[in-house]
């Protein structure tokens, strides 16, 4: 914001749309507010956001109008093609199968590892995380707004530090970051940041979650999405050790017993968009909300 967009954004190129020189902007602003002058084209409404992909601006009245509706994806437990991923699926298939998920957070051996960096990437940084991946899209589609899910699911502590990463897996291979930075919070503060409320060890239950940061990108054909479900043990982060005491008094000696957690596969997450085509995201698929077949591009 303040020297501009920089072509080149931790390895993303930017589309040529989005290199606007916000220096005239802010006094095109000015001119109308103190001036009466025309308010500024980019300025159109009280939401304005470049869409990725698509080289185009669009604007809403609300975050919650960026999104004509939502994709639903469930973190499905079967195994995607190819490796230990799972897959991310349309429509839910138990509410009992699970996939195990074990942390020891003790075993400081990544302590010298570098945080993830880079908005485009080869590959994901995959320690103590599961990915979740989906089929290959058949449509275009707009990701556009504040995604938001549920994680259904029993762990063996009383409070747990998660991270949410989602990123479009392209079809010659990359990794694009669709929300940055990834989506990280501490589960005893999701639903009040005032008042913890502690997770219930050794029971099935469920956290309900919205982002902080919202995207616009527009999602091609043959893309597919993937989902990084992380317990948070970076070595630049605070290691909440799940004791259910105070995080700044838990030391490693906390950590002996590895955390374990089941992801049921009613867990899920959507994404809110704006639909580029009549037909459903995948095959046999299902979009909830309405449909606007004449939308291009998302907004981010």
């Amino acid at each position: 914001m303040q020297h501009g967009a920089p072509a080149n954004l931790q390895g993303y190129q930017l589309d040529q749309a989005a290199l606007i020189d916000l220096r005239e902007l802010r006094y095109q602003w000015f001119d109308h507010i103190f001036k009466g002058a025309e308010k500024p084209a980019a300025l159109q409404d009280r939401v304005n956001y470049q869409v990725m992909g698509s080289n185009e601006w669009q604007h809403a009245s609300s975050l919650e109008a960026m999104g004509k509706g939502t994709l639903k994806f469930y973190l499905d437990a079967a195994a995607a093609t190819g490796g230990e991923t799972r897959r991310l699926s349309l429509r839910k298939t138990s509410d009992s199968t699970f996939v195990p998920h074990n942390v020891d957070l003790a075993d400081r051996g990544d302590a010298a590892l570098p945080p993830p960096n880079g908005i485009v990437s080869k590959s994901l940084q995959l320690r103590n995380a599961v990915v979740f991946v989906s089929e290959p899209l058949k449509h275009a589609q707009e990701v556009a707004g504040l995604f938001c899910g549920k994680l259904d699911f029993t762990v063996n502590k009383q409070d747990l530090d998660l991270s949410i990463a989602i990123y479009e897996l392209l079809p010659g291979g990359d990794y694009v970051q669709l929300f940055d930075p990834v989506y990280e919070f501490r589960a005893s503060y999701v639903h009040d940041r005032i008042n913890r409320q502690l997770l219930r060890a050794g029971e099935r239950q469920q956290l309900t979650f919205k982002s902080d940061r919202l995207t616009g990108r527009k999602l091609d054909v043959g893309s597919r999405v993937v989902v990084v479900l992380g317990v948070n043990k970076r070595p630049d982060r605070q290691i909440n050790y799940g004791t259910g005491g105070a995080v700044n008094e838990e030391s490693v000696d906390d950590g002996r017993v590895p955390v374990k957690i089941r992801w049921y596969s009613d867990s899920y997450i959507d994404l809110p968009i704006r639909r580029t085509a009549p037909e459903a995201a995948l095959d046999g698929g299902t979009v909830k909300g309405g449909a606007n077949p004449g939308a291009t591009g998302p907004r981010g």
